[in-house]
């Protein structure tokens, strides 16, 4: 067992690049999408597959360019307003946050061929999209009374000598919250058992504060083809950007004095992920009847390059169970310099189909049902040659298909619209998995004028989703002492947007 030789330390860390660990978190939250559009887009959840005819559903469906038969602009600024419920251990608490972004910005323009049949008509677009925010402001606070952080660390160190270790379990080591077994140069327990000489004494408060944000884009070129009215066919090149900031402080602290030797530490883990990638879209609409529409899409994987620079830090406080006497203290500080990785992400394909209704002069109704084999994402070639087979058999293993279903209806009354819609997005994890039931339900309504050159609308979705958030995985041997119970996460949004649009 390493003595405690020195009573403050400062250790400055070259890290190596690996321990940034990618996982198919990283995968999944680069892999889903929530398109934001234009207000009439938003006011009727999306629904557009088989509509066509609005600058937003081009993203999805490039033959909605080929509906339009002038020239159209359109630019939707957006209000988000979050809010984040977390229950830990029966510790509840709330967060928000709100912001301004730009949801959709677009121009298409059609030109006639001069036939009366055939290929009457072409159209260029050009759309841009917001396609996830990553905006998340949380706090969980509670009493944990079956585990640690530091546990986990130790878990993490099994295998490796004292001088091999790295990243996160190398720091506690350092800070005394680690060590090994008496008897064993490769296996370790935490200050919780004092480092196994005894069983584990828990009962210490845990805080995390997470900040993270960011968000991804989706910039649409896309060429659309009206024949007779009855076909439009559309293909489309989209070009996606990511930014990224994930940022958590994780905090444990004996206030009960319940743990020999611990008082407090502190862990900070930090890293920013910028990319681009790029991605095809093909897709149709038919019209076998003046009122019917139906309409397939169909976008292939995206195929990204992630930039991420990191850092993380650790700090501890031990008293050596002597709190009136500060002679035997340890306060070690380990801090890491920014480090940079960069890797590829692969991920999945979309399928949409849909089928839309015109009722007369009066209005519409239009249902979308889009299909995502999240397992089919895919991490993929490190920096260091690392090659992610553990990280992509676990998204094979966990991650499965979902759908997504959306139904929006619009009524018109003269120059006017009144708008609203229904989503449904399910779980891309799988059935007995922790994540299972992570579905998300969302509702929209909007209103809406419309004149011969200009158009004005505005609508607000509400969209609520689940999560179970896990500060540290457990021990896949089911080991007691490493144990991490889930944190309930349940975010709230509402998108407030407005559209301007013009016609030529």
């Amino acid at each position: 067992m390493k003595r405690k030789i020195a009573l403050t330390a400062t250790i400055v860390l070259l890290l190596p690049l690996w321990v940034s660990s990618q996982t198919l978190d990283d995968a999944l939250r680069y892999s889903k999408t929530f398109y934001q559009g234009t207000a009439r887009f938003n006011g009727m959840s999306g629904a557009f597959t088989a509509l066509g005819g609005d600058i937003s559903a081009i993203g999805i469906n490039p033959a909605a360019a080929g509906v339009f038969r002038s020239t159209e602009f359109a630019v939707t600024p957006m209000v988000l307003f979050r809010d984040l419920n977390t229950n830990y251990k029966g510790f509840g608490n709330n967060d928000s946050y709100s912001g301004f972004i730009l949801g959709q910005i677009g121009v298409v323009s059609a030109f006639g061929t001069g036939n009366s049949s055939g290929l009457t008509n072409m159209s260029l677009a050009y759309t841009f999209n917001r396609t996830n925010n990553y905006f998340r402001n949380s706090i969980i606070d509670g009493i944990n009374d079956d585990g640690s952080m530091a546990d986990f660390w130790a878990l993490q160190a099994n295998g490796y000598r004292t001088g091999e270790l790295t990243g996160a379990p190398w720091m506690a080591y350092e800070a005394y919250l680690i060590d090994t077994l008496s008897g064993y140069l490769d296996q370790y327990a935490s200050i919780f058992s004092y480092y196994g000489d005894g069983p584990p004494t828990y009962g210490q408060q845990v805080k995390r504060t997470i900040d993270n944000a960011g968000f991804s884009n989706e910039h649409t070129i896309a060429l659309g083809a009206n024949i007779s009215d009855k076909i439009y066919f559309g293909i489309g090149f989209g070009i996606t950007s990511i930014s990224y900031s994930g940022h958590y402080v994780h905090r444990e602290i004996d206030e009960a004095q319940r743990v020999f030797d611990f008082v407090n530490f502190t862990y900070t883990d930090h890293f920013n992920a910028s990319g681009s990638g790029w991605n095809f879209k093909v897709g149709t609409i038919l019209r076998p009847v003046e009122s019917l529409r139906l309409g397939f899409s169909f976008t292939t994987p995206t195929w990204y390059n992630i930039d991420e620079v990191f850092y993380n830090n650790l700090t501890a406080f031990l008293d050596n169970d002597t709190p009136n006497n500060s002679n035997d203290d340890a306060s070690p500080v380990i801090n890491s310099d920014d480090m940079g990785y960069r890797y590829r992400i692969t991920t999945p394909y979309h399928i949409n189909a849909g089928i839309a209704y015109q009722i007369g002069n009066f209005g519409l109704i239009s249902a979308d049902y889009e299909f995502i084999d999240y397992g089919k994402a895919r991490l993929s070639d490190g920096s260091d040659g690392y090659n992610f087979n553990d990280e992509n058999q676990d998204m094979v293993t966990e991650l499965g298909s979902a759908g997504t279903f959306r139904i929006g209806a619009e009524a018109r009354i003269s120059g006017f619209y009144l708008r609203g819609g229904y989503s449904y997005t399910g779980s891309a994890f799988q059935e007995g998995t922790l994540n299972e039931n992570a579905d998300a339900n969302g509702y929209s309504a909007g209103i809406g004028y419309r004149h011969d050159n200009f158009f004005v609308d505005m609508s607000m979705v509400w969209l609520n989703s689940y999560e179970a958030y896990m500060m540290y995985p457990d021990d896949p041997r089911s080991n007691p002492l490493y144990s991490s119970d889930p944190v309930d996460m349940f975010t709230k949004d509402k998108y407030l947007s407005f559209t301007v649009g013009l016609k030529f």
